[in-house]
Parts: C-alpha cells; structure tokens; sequence
C-alpha cells in the first residue's frame, strides 16, 4: 500500500492480513482451493437498468478517471440524496471485463466476509447507511480491503456515509472523491424516457416541479417519475400537466391533505374502516369490513353504544372516508394517487401508540380463516406492514414475525415477503442478514429451513452472494440428509453458476473435514455435490483432488464409494472428460496404497454391480481406471488387456 498506507513486502511465518480462514500446512504442498471469479454480481439485469437512467453527477469524471488504473480504491463522498451508491455501481459498471466479478462487500458483526480480490474484479462496499458505532470496525475492515485489491490489480468503490470526512482516518483521506447532486431534470427525463413515458420539453419547466425536484433525494426522483408513469397508464388521454400534477400531489400535498381528513373523521370504527382500506387496498370489501372490526377490538378506542340496526350501513360509512371506492368487481380502491400509501403512513407516523396493537392486528388477519381474504391480499398486507416498519425503525417486530412465520408451513409466503423488503432495505437489510445467520447456525425447523433457502437463493445471492452461501451451507449442514432437499438444491444451484463461489464452497468443506473428519455433513454434502452431475469443466482439477483426498483420509469406503461409481459412470458417457475425473482420484489418493487399494476395490465394485450387458464397456472404463492406479503406485504400464480377460471370466 502506498502513499501513508503500509506495505508487507515479503512475511516469514504464518501471517493473516485480513478476514477469513488462515491455511498452515507444513511438511506438504497443500494449498487451498482459490477462487476465481465469474461474471455475476451485483446482478447484471439491475446494473442494466440503472444504466439507462443513470446521469453523471459533479465530480463523477474525475472519480471515473482515478478508477482506470487497476489496483485503485476510491471512497465516494457526497450529500445525503445524491445518489452516492447508483454512481458508484456506475463506476465499477463502466470497466467492462467479461471475465471479473462484480461482488458488493459488506460489513457485518460476524466478520465473515472473506471475498479475495483478483486481477479486474470490482468489489462494492456500501457504508452509507452504517451506524456511528460500527464505522471504526467497517474503516478497518475498508482498510484490509485496499491493500488486498492494489495487490491483485482488482478495483473497489466504497460509499461513505456523508460528504463529512472527520471520522475518516487520515490514512483513507487521500482515497476520497466528492461528488455533487446530478441534474435533476436531467435524471427525471431518463426515468420518463426508460419508462415510456415521452413528454414535451415545455411540460417539464413548470416552477412547481423545478422547486420539488430541487429538494427530492435521487431516490423521490426516481418515485415520482414511476407515479407519473402510473397516472398515465391510468388515464393515457389526459394532459401530460394532470399526469404530472397527480403524482407531485402523491408526493407533497397527500401528507397535510390526509391529516386534515382524518382529523374530520370523528369516530373510532370510521378511523378503522380507513386504516383496514388503505392496508388492504385491492382486497374484496368483505374483507375490508371484516378486518376493520377485528382492528377495533385489538386497539383501544370509544365504542359505538348504538344498536346495531340504527348504525350507518356499510354504504353510508365508505362515503364518509375520502378518495375510497369500491370498484365493479367489489374490491375496495382509493381513486387519487398513492392516497393509500399516505394513509398508512400518517397512522404509523402520528399514531405510534397504536403499533403495536395493530402488528397484533396483521398476525390475526394473516392467519385469518376468512375465506374473502386471499393469499395475494395477505401478502399485500405484509408487505405494506413491513414497509412502514422499516420505516418507523421497528425491525425488532419483523425479526420475530418472519422468524415464527417461517416456522409454520402455511405462512411461508408471509415470512418470505417479510425477509425480502427487509433483505433489500438500505439501512436494515445488513440486520437482516445477521439475524439469518443466527437462525441458519442455530435449531432449525424445516419449514424455516425452506424459507431461509429461499430467502439466501432469491434475494440475498443477488447482491451478498458470499454470505448466501455461508448461510445455506449452515443450513444443509444443520438440517441434514433428512432435511428439506430444497437446502442443498439451492445451495448447489448457487454454486454451479460461479467458479469463484464453488471453489469457496469446497475450501469450506475442506475445513469442516478438517475439523471434525467423517462425522461432518460435509462429507455428505461435499459427495452429492460432485457426484451427479460431475463438477463442471472449469472447476479446477487440484481444487477438486485437494478435497476428495480430505475425504478419502477421513472418511469410511461405503460413505464415499456411490460417488465414485458415478463418477466412473460418467467416464464411460464421456470418455474426455472422464479421463480428466478419473485423474482428480487418482491425484487425491496421494500415491497411498491403502487408499489406492480402496479406490482399485471400488472400480471392481462398479463393474461388477452392473448390468450384464453393460460390464464389457465397464471394465474397459475400469482398465484405464486400473492402469492410472498403476502408474501412481510406480508400475510403469498397466495391463489393460489381462484385466479385460479377467472380467471375460468374471461374467
């Protein structure tokens, strides 16, 4: 490292230099499987989609040029809303290099992030939203990170959390790029334009607009033109102008507007019937007038003494509320834009004593027989509920719904779309990895397990898929042969994408192997792995000998032998690429007789336990298997021909 950094330029003895395992083998040639990279994260499809949006803002130029240079780090700094993660990712879009990886970084409390960098790599680390407490461990954790990455020639981007740089240590300073807010107009017509959205130049000059965007973080820009692009597809023939004035009125005036109506709405059951509508927008009425008299007996309120029959009728209480309507199909509805939205949040923001009583609320309507409350109504609620928590920084109720919805094999949608807006939240989704770590590395149902899985496999792998996989292999560990297969598929399929995640998969089977010998899962898992199929052909052949020679000193000949078997099978399908198989054995046997000898017994097993028809090609298979077993043992030229005369006789 240079320039106020330190530099280790030759080390004797063992030395760990940053986060992970730390390899000593003496006495050997061992060396762990390291990974290389594929291309993958952050996810291309978004990267993609960002592009097209996406205008530079001030100073990005100069961060863009220090970024050429392989081996560069560069700590972006800016205001808060000024988009500092989209240009980043832009930065580290921009050197194309078909053979990199694109991994986004993170700091987590258990320090379990071990990505190594190489040559072209890009490598993100978001600190944007990371509490005071935690910045000296995530500056230390940046700063293992810039030698590491000036060493292998890769690239990094790390977003700070504002354009203050006190806390940042000095050494860091000169890493620094600043940048400024794009033009606002100029990003609000490249949202319009990506979303189809054409609009003539005068229309967008109004002082209204050109005030509110002056004041809208890059991420209100980006709502609003969605609320344009929505009020249009609601009326294509209206004025650009009403489309426009829609969606600023969703954004601005719905807050003061909402307070006003609801300040007029003098009793408890009308206040109910508003809040149940504006969670369950698109749910039948039924189901919204249900669910608003559930809602008044969980929260405290003045009951209605009327007898029933002299009370409004549901009519006359859904003209009461403002904006709600009940379309043709009989679903509830709120005709002004995003009138709903600002509903729920007036009552989370100006009602805090009534959250909890109404989280209370959402477990009963989620687990609610009713039949007018379908699964796509319940998982709108849950959604909408997990939103305004987020938002209120009540992450502590989701936490524990996701974890006891997981558990129950009916509410597994409810507890993944919790999982999934708290996995992609900005300031939270790190709370929510940790807390999947604690539940993969503790008891586990196997309904959880499933939606763990999930969770690591749909949302967390698209931008952490480091730590997706460290979570699904404590999962299939964890769970077992008995578990839940859908554990160890999407641990596989997750791993058979990318060259780099599968090596580190297999240096994490080496440990587990290492630790504990055969009364691991990993044996288990390690054989499914690369039994069936056959690893593909750009897993490295010492990588995959390093482990299998783990596995053959650790553990018994009937825990391992099917693997082989299929392994020779696949020899036969493909001769090529068998030869190549066959040799990843051989080499893992280590020139030891015994295993040799077990290896040489398992060859006869697999022709033998064939069907007659098949045990000519077999034992052709077999006599090359033979021969490489000879030629390890130091017996210069098999005899292929004798064995094949010894099977003849065999049959």
């Amino acid at each position: 490292m240079t320039d106020g950094g330190i530099r280790i330029d030759e080390a004797r003895g063992p030395t760990h230099t940053g986060p992970g395992p730390q390899y000593n083998v003496f006495g050997g040639d061992f060396r762990p499987p390291r990974p290389r990279v594929a291309p993958s994260r952050v996810a291309l499809d978004h990267r993609l989609w960002l592009r097209e949006r996406f205008v530079p803002p001030q100073g990005f130029g100069e961060a863009r040029t220090r970024l050429e240079r392989p081996g560069t780090t560069v700590l972006l700094a800016g205001p808060p809303g000024s988009g500092r993660r989209t240009a980043a990712v832009m930065l580290l879009h921009e050197p194309q290099d078909p053979a990199a990886s694109f991994v986004e970084l993170s700091f987590s409390r258990e320090n379990e992030d071990s990505t190594v960098p190489e040559a072209g790599d890009r490598l993100l680390l978001d600190l944007s939203s990371i509490a005071e407490e935690d910045y000296e461990a995530a500056q230390a954790l940046l700063y293992g990170y810039w030698g590491r990455v000036e060493q292998a020639g890769a690239r990094m981007v790390a977003v700070l959390p504002s354009a203050d740089q006190e806390l940042l240590l000095p050494a860091l300073r000169q890493l620094v790029a600043a940048i400024g807010r794009p033009r606002e107009l100029a990003v609000l017509r490249r949202h319009l334009e990506s979303d189809q959205v054409r609009l003539a130049p005068d229309d967008l000059l109004g002082a209204e607009l050109t005030a509110h965007l002056r004041d809208f973080a890059m991420r209100d820009v980006q709502r609003f033109a969605a609320l344009v692009a929505q009020a249009r597809s609601a009326d294509p023939a209206a004025p650009a102008a009403e489309w426009l004035g829609q969606a600023l009125g969703a954004l601005s005036d719905r807050a003061g507007e909402v307070a006003q109506r609801i300040a007029a709405l003098e009793s408890g059951p009308q206040r109910a019937l508003l809040l149940s509508a504006a969670m369950l927008a698109g749910a039948s009425a039924d189901a919204v007038f249900h669910h608003a008299d559930r809602l008044l007996g969980l929260v405290p309120h003045t009951p209605d003494e009327k007898p029933l029959l002299e009370r409004a009728d549901l009519a006359e209480r859904l003209k009461a509320l403002p904006s709600l309507e009940v379309d043709a199909r009989g679903r509830i509805r709120f005709v002004a834009l995003a009138y709903d939205a600002a509903v729920r949040t007036h009552f989370w923001t100006y009602l805090p004593g009534l959250r909890e009583g109404l989280g209370r609320w959402v477990e009963d309507a989620v687990r609610s027989p009713h039949p007018a409350l379908g699964t796509q109504d319940r998982r709108r609620l849950v959604e909408r509920f997990t939103e305004q928590s987020l938002r209120a920084a009540d992450w502590r109720t989701l936490h524990r719904l996701a974890g006891e919805w997981a558990a129950e094999p009916r509410r597994s949608e409810e507890a993944l779309a919790v999982l999934r807006l708290g996995l992609e939240h900005e300031r939270y989704g790190a709370g929510f990895r940790s807390k999947i770590y604690e539940w993969a590395t503790g008891q586990v149902s196997p309904a959880a397990a499933r939606v763990l899985a999930r969770a690591c496999g749909e949302v967390m792998a698209r931008t952490h898929p480091d730590q997706a996989l460290v979570r699904l292999h404590h999962l299939a560990r964890r769970t077992g042969r008995n578990g839940p297969a859908e554990v160890r598929e999407t641990l596989y399929e997750l791993v058979r994408q990318d060259r780099r995640l599968y090596l580190k998969l297999l240096a994490r089977f080496w440990d587990g192997l290492a630790a504990q010998g055969a009364a691991t899962a990993d044996v288990r898992l390690f054989l499914d792995l690369v039994g069936e199929p056959p690893p593909p052909r750009w897993v490295p052949a010492d990588a995959l000998a390093v482990t299998w020679a783990k596995v053959l000193a650790v553990a018994r000949r009937e825990q391992w032998a099917e693997a082989v078997h299929r392994w020779l099978s696949a020899a036969r399908a493909e001769p090529p690429a068998g030869e190549r198989l066959m040799d990843v054995l051989v080499e893992a046997a280590e020139a030891r007789p015994e295993r040799l000898t077990r290896l040489y017994l398992t060859g006869h097993e697999w022709v033998a336990g064939g069907p007659r028809d098949e045990r000519s090609a077999r034992a052709g298979v077999a006599a090359r298997f033979w021969q490489k077993i000879d030629i390890a043992q130091g017996i210069e030229s098999g005899d292929p021909a004798g064995v094949l005369r010894s099977e003849e006789r065999t049959r």
